[in-house]
């Protein structure tokens, strides 16, 4: 009789917390994968649900957010940078995020007016490599607190870094200089005399250097930059000469040239590094580049408006693209990887110059 009311006490316990909606104890609440979603220009993060492929919310975390990142040590938390349009003292930061909160745990300063833009994580020493397009030069920061240690000289106006698969080279677009800064991780002393030297991309517009300028066939204009599965070589988006570049850093030199429709902007590896998703900012375009074969095996068309950044979520069979807008206008889409169709596009009311994704549980 006691064990029977016992169980009848534990049926009743699970059906209450069922309509209260509490949880059992030792189970699990189910996970929504969300992408987070920087709106530079309306200074808001779009919070999308990838499941169900709807907006949720949009988050205030600080003036023109740009690109982010899970933390490496905890995939709870996010990076986000913050690109300081201004030139202000006090907005050229990052930021450390609680995804479960949707608060600020801690902002770290540089010493500004900076302009942080395009970050990578090294994992062999525990440091995050940081961009900054008006203090031109890369800061290194510590990988666990996000604290600045040093920094790198880094050209005219770095945009983007990337670190080889092997852990040794870091390297750095310079879009006003139009070289590509490499740094020897292994050897370098944290200054010029050792460690780093410049790979030129082309010719630079030197004084000349506005919008238009950079944008005319005789001048280089580098992007965005990843290392392939081979750590001697990189790929560099060329604007100007609506080129993918493919750069031997061991020889120093450019050794092939991928042609493309429209002037490309940011780019995206797949996991074996075998394919290229690069975002066409006027084409309204994503082209995917076989990099073994060094063409252009594919174009993902009606990428509207102005796709300018993309993540891959491989696992779920998805790529991500947010759309610049021209400043008026923001959102993703969302592309099957199979069909290269878009499965739904996604415009939050108010969104100005979507760029950075984070892809998160």
């Amino acid at each position: 009789m006691r064990k029977k009311r016992l169980s009848l006490f534990i049926f009743a316990l699970g059906y209450l917390c069922l309509l209260l909606g509490v949880q059992a104890p030792g189970g699990e609440e189910d996970e929504k994968r969300l992408a987070y979603v920087s709106n530079l220009m309306s200074h808001t993060v779009s919070v999308i649900d990838l499941d169900t492929m709807q907006w949720l919310r949009d988050l205030s975390f600080g003036r023109y957010p740009i690109f982010s990142s899970l933390h490496p040590h905890d995939k709870t938390k996010m990076i986000l940078a913050f690109h300081n349009y201004d030139r202000t003292e006090n907005e050229d930061v990052i930021a450390l995020i609680d995804l479960k909160t949707e608060k600020i745990l801690k902002t770290v300063s540089f010493p500004g007016p900076g302009l942080p833009s395009g970050f990578v994580y090294d994992r062999k020493r525990d440091r995050i490599y940081i961009a900054d397009e008006n203090l031109h030069k890369v800061f290194a920061l510590d990988g666990t607190t996000l604290d600045p240690i040093f920094a790198f000289p880094a050209g005219l106006i770095p945009v983007h870094v990337d670190i080889s698969p092997d852990g040794r080279w870091l390297v750095a677009t310079n879009r006003k200089s139009a070289n590509l800064y490499v740094y020897d991780l292994d050897n370098i002393l944290g200054s010029a005399k050792d460690g780093i030297y410049t790979i030129p991309l082309g010719p630079s517009p030197g004084l000349r250097w506005d919008t238009e300028a950079s944008e005319a066939a005789e001048f280089s204009h580098p992007l965005d930059v990843k290392f392939g599965s081979d750590s001697q070589i990189c790929y560099v988006t060329d604007s100007s000469t609506r080129e993918l570049l493919v750069v031997d850093i061991g020889t120093r030199r450019i050794t092939d040239r991928i042609p493309l429709t429209w002037p490309p902007f940011d780019l995206t590896l797949n996991r074996d590094r075998s394919l290229a998703f690069v975002c066409h900012v006027s084409g309204d375009a994503i082209s995917v580049v076989d990099l073994k074969k060094k063409a252009v095996a594919a174009v993902i068309p009606d990428i509207t408006p102005n796709p300018i950044h993309c993540e891959l979520d491989e696992e779920h069979g998805i790529l991500i693209a947010a759309g610049w807008g021209n400043d008026q206008k923001g959102g993703i889409h969302i592309i099957d990887l199979k069909t290269y169709r878009i499965l739904k596009s996604i415009h939050p009311e108010g969104a100005k110059a979507s760029i950075g994704i984070t892809i998160a549980p």
